[in-house]
């Protein structure tokens, strides 16, 4: 089972202790999508990517990675609103060297998975996540190691 598809699985076990045998709850999913824009906020805040007032101060990467996984937990809690049983192995960083556009997209595709309930959406959605955070010098043993702490 690859990295990716592990952190999935972890979120998952972590559900079915809770069981639930319920249809999609389109108000639960709202509120859940509105708590990964939030995160998402607070991952580019800490990034200071936008703070260009504020470039010369350095970036508390500890923080940075606390807001990233809080993200990463909330994505991983909308798929399994969706009733996603499994996610794509991320096998390739695409080469975006635009931060600004990266933050955009990932906004626009929870917005879709939000209006169409589409898992292709969703998988995007986590595609783009981790391109996030490996742009943001994240690596993908940092995420694992603290989200299996969490």
């Amino acid at each position: 089972m690859n990295d990716v598809s592990k952190l999935y699985q972890v979120y998952i076990n972590r559900e079915l202790q809770t069981a639930k045998n319920e249809v999609l709850n389109s108000e639960r999913l709202n509120q859940k999508i509105l708590s990964f824009l939030h995160d998402l906020s607070e991952v580019a805040q800490d990034s200071r990517c936008y703070l260009f007032w504020e470039k010369d101060e350095p970036i508390d990467h500890q923080q940075l990675l606390e807001h990233y996984i809080e993200g990463l937990t909330m994505l991983m809690s909308i798929g399994y609103e969706l009733s996603i049983d499994s996610i794509k192995n991320y096998t390739e960083i695409p080469d975006t060297s635009d931060i600004y556009a990266l933050f955009f997209k990932i906004y626009q595709s929870i917005l879709k998975v939000q209006s169409h309930y589409s898992s292709d959406e969703y998988q995007n959605t986590i595609d783009d996540y981790f391109t996030l955070g490996f742009q943001l010098n994240i690596n993908i043993d940092e995420i694992i190691d603290n989200y299996q702490n969490d």
